[in-house]
C-alpha cells in the first residue's frame, strides 16, 4: 500500500522577521527619497530619479514579501520532501530525507545539534510542537531536520520509521475519527 501525506505549515513572524521588515521598508523609502533630493538640488534628471525612487519602492516591497515564508511537507512511501515555498510565488526544495534511515526522532526543544547539517522548516510557534527527525543523508551526512508536522503527518512517519525509534513517537495508530 502506497503512502502518501501533505502538510503545508506557515512560518509564524518573528521579532527578527518584523525587525528585518521594519529596516527593509526605511531603506527602501530613504533611498528613494534620497535619490529625488539628490536630482532636486542638482536640478537634472527629476523624471529618472522619480523612475529610480520608484524603482527603491518597489523593492523594498519585494524583499519584504519575501519573508513571507511556508514549508511543505510531503511524505511519499518513506521519503520525506520538505520545501521552502516564499512569498506563495516560488518554491525552493530543501532536502530530501529517507525515514527507514532515521537515527533519532523526538520533540525538539532547543539546544546544541552537535555538529552536524541543520534544515530548520519550523513554524517558529510556541503554541505547536517542533520535532527534530535525525538521519544519515548520503550528500549531507548527519544531518537533522527541525520541523512542525501534525499528528496525521507524525502517523505516516512513525509506520516508516525504524522499529526501535517508533515508541518515541507517542500518536495513536490510527486517526482520531476512526474511534468514533
Amino acid at each position: 500500500m502506497d503512502s502518501f501525506k501533505e502538510q503545508i505549515i506557515k512560518k509564524e513572524n518573528t521579532s527578527k522577521d518584523t525587525t528585518m521588515r521594519f529596516l527593509i521598508a526605511f531603506a527602501s523609502i530613504a533611498l528613494g527619497f534620497g535619490i529625488i533630493m539628490f536630482a532636486v538640488m542638482f536640478r537634472a534628471f527629476l523624471p529618472i530619479a522619480f523612475f529610480l525612487a520608484g524603482l527603491s519602492v518597489y523593492g523594498g516591497v519585494h524583499l519584504i514579501r519575501n519573508l513571507e515564508l511556508e514549508y511543505e511537507y510531503i511524505f511519499t512511501n518513506g521519503d520525506l520532501d520538505v520545501d521552502k515555498v516564499i512569498a506563495a510565488r516560488s518554491r525552493k526544495h530543501l532536502i530530501t530525507l529517507k525515514v527507514n534511515d532515521a537515527t533519532d526522532i523526538g520533540e525538539y526543544n532547543g539546544g546544541a545539534d552537535g555538529d552536524r547539517t541543520v534544515v530548520i522548516a519550523s513554524a517558529m510557534n510556541s503554541d505547536m510542537k517542533d520535532w527534530f527527525l535525525d538521519v544519515k543523508h548520503p550528500d549531507h551526512g548527519d544531518t537533522r531536520l527541525i520541523f512542525t508536522p501534525n499528528e496525521d503527518m507524525l502517523r505516516v512517519i512513525k509506520t516508516h520509521l525504524p522499529r526501535n525509534l517508533r515508541n518515541k513517537v507517542n500518536v495513536s495508530d490510527k486517526p482520531a475519527e476512526d474511534f468514533e
